[in-house]
C-alpha cells in the first residue's frame, strides 16, 4: 500500500492494484496499470480554472519554484 497526498482535499491510495480516492463523498477506485487513466479522471474533478489560482501562483514563473522531484 502507498498513499499520495496531492492536496487537502485529495489523497490517493495505492492499493490492492488500484487508485482509490474520494470524490464527492464516494470512494472511487481505478486499475493502477492505468495510470494516466486515473490521472485524467482526478484532474476532470479536482482541477481549477485558471482564474481561481491564487496571485501567488501566477506571479511566480516554474524557475522560481523549488524542484518536485526527488531521487531515491
Amino acid at each position: 500500500m502507498s498513499v499520495l497526498s496531492v492536496t487537502t482535499e485529495l489523497t490517493v491510495w495505492c492499493r490492492k492494484g488500484c487508485f482509490i480516492w474520494k470524490e464527492d463523498g464516494f470512494t472511487v477506485t481505478h486499475s493502477a496499470a492505468d495510470p494516466v487513466g486515473a490521472a485524467r479522471l482526478i484532474t476532470r474533478h479536482f482541477r481549477r480554472p485558471a482564474d481561481e489560482e491564487s496571485p501567488d501562483t501566477r506571479e511566480h514563473d516554474s524557475a522560481d519554484r523549488p524542484p518536485t522531484d526527488s531521487v531515491r
